[in-house]
């Protein structure tokens, strides 16, 4: 099967052996191969799914402690 040059859906350069994303199905060069380095279109979706919907909060609401001054506060006492 003979491939034909196409050009990078992210940067336009022309490539003889495009790789294909499974997600978006458009044609990059090696550098933007990776859905997170052509900022696939899909991605939100492929995390979505992959990790849930959830939303991590890592700071514990404006009432909560900054965990650092809570473990650091034991030893200035």
């Amino acid at each position: 099967m003979l491939m034909k040059p196409e050009k990078c859906a992210y940067c336009g350069d022309m490539v003889d052996m495009p790789f294909q994303c499974n997600y978006c199905k458009d044609p990059f060069c090696a550098e933007h191969r990776l859905p997170e380095e052509h900022r696939c279109v899909k991605l939100t979706q492929i995390r979505a799914r992959r990790f849930g919907e959830k939303k991590v909060i890592r700071d514990g609401g404006p009432n909560k402690q900054n965990v650092f001054k809570r473990i650091f506060r034991k030893f200035k006492d």
